[in-house]
C-alpha cells in the first residue's frame, strides 16, 4: 500500500469545474458533440429504413438515441465530483474515489437510459419488454462504451485541470523588477515604474516614473523579459497597459494612447490586436 502512495502521491486536481463560469466554450462544444452523434445515428437508422424499405419509428430511433446527449448531464456530474474529491484527498485514495465515481455515473446512465426505453415500449409495443430486460440488454451492450467515454473524459480533464493550474501559477509568478544594463553598470528598475519603452535605432529609451534610461538592445528582446502587461503598440513602441488613461481614435484605425501621466505614443492599426479585450 506505502508502494502506491507513494506513487500517486503527486496527483491532486484543483478544485475548479472543467466547465466553470470562465470556460463556457468548452460545455458548449461538449453539448454540441454528443447532439451531432445523435443526429448522425438518427440518420443512420433513417437511411437504413429507406434502403431496407422498412418502416421507420421515429421515435422509437430518437430513445435510442438519448444514449448520447445523456453523456452531457452525467458527465457535468462527474466533473463537479472529481472538483470536490479533488479539495480533500488526494494520491492513492483519490484514484480510488475516482473509479467509484465513474462506475457509479455509468451504471446511473444506463439506468435512466433503460427506464426512458422501458417507457418508449410500453407507449409503442403492445408486449413491452421489461425494465429488468432492458436493463441487462443494454449492460452487455453499452456498458464498455459508458465506462470507456466516462473514463477517458475524466482522464482528459484531469490534464486540463492540471494545464490550467500551471498555466495560472506561471502567470502569477511574474518579475517584479527588471535589470537594465546601461554601459558597465546594472540598473535594477521596478516594472510598474515603467511607461513606456520606444525604440530608437539600436538603442531603446526606457520611460519611467522618474527619468528616461537608454540602453543597447531592442524591443524584441526585452519583451520577452517583461510580464505580459506589456504589449507592443507600434514597431517602435511597446507600453505598460496599466498606466493607460485613455484611446483616442484618429479616425483611420491609428490611435492616441493617453497615459497616467498625460503622456502620449501611438498605437498602429498593425498592433491594435494586442490591445483588444483590453481596452478596445
Amino acid at each position: 500500500m506505502s508502494y502506491f502512495k507513494q506513487l500517486y502521491q503527486p496527483i491532486k486536481v484543483p478544485s475548479t469545474g472543467l466547465f466553470s463560469a470562465d470556460h463556457k466554450k468548452y460545455f458548449i462544444g461538449f453539448c454540441a458533440f454528443w447532439l451531432f452523434i445523435a443526429f448522425l445515428e438518427f440518420g443512420q437508422d433513417y437511411i437504413s429504413s429507406v434502403i431496407q424499405d422498412s418502416a421507420f419509428r421515429a421515435g422509437e430511433s430518437l430513445a435510442y438515441k438519448l444514449f448520447w446527449p445523456l453523456f452531457i448531464p452525467f458527465f457535468v456530474a462527474l466533473d463537479y465530483g472529481i472538483a470536490k474529491a479533488g479539495e480533500r484527498i488526494s494520491g492513492f485514495f483519490y484514484i480510488a474515489v475516482l473509479g467509484v465515481q465513474i462506475m457509479m455515473v455509468t451504471f446511473i446512465h444506463l439506468l435512466i437510459f433503460s427506464v426512458i426505453l422501458f417507457g418508449v415500449s410500453i407507449l409503442i409495443h403492445d408486449n413491452p419488454m421489461t425494465l429488468l430486460y432492458i436493463l441487462f440488454e443494454k449492460l452487455s451492450t453499452r456498458l464498455y462504451i459508458a465506462l470507456s467515454v466516462y473514463t477517458a473524459l475524466s482522464g482528459l480533464t484531469i490534464f486540463v485541470k492540471r494545464r490550467r493550474i500551471g498555466e495560472e501559477q506561471s502567470q502569477t509568478v511574474q518579475p517584479q523588477t527588471i535589470t537594465i544594463k546601461n554601459g558597465r553598470s546594472n540598473l535594477v528598475v521596478d516594472i510598474n515604474d515603467i511607461k513606456w519603452i520606444s525604440s530608437d535605432g539600436a538603442y531603446l529609451d526606457i520611460f519611467t516614473d522618474n527619468q528616461k534610461h537608454v540602453v543597447l538592445d531592442s524591443l524584441k528582446n526585452i519583451i520577452e523579459d517583461l510580464p505580459d502587461q506589456f504589449k507592443r503598440i507600434h514597431k517602435s513602441t511597446i507600453v505598460n497597459i496599466h498606466r493607460i488613461e485613455e484611446l483616442q481614435s484618429r479616425g483611420n484605425g491609428d490611435y492616441d494612447v493617453i497615459l497616467d501621466d498625460g503622456n502620449q505614443v501611438r498605437l498602429s492599426r498593425n498592433y491594435a490586436d494586442a490591445l483588444r479585450g483590453n481596452l478596445l
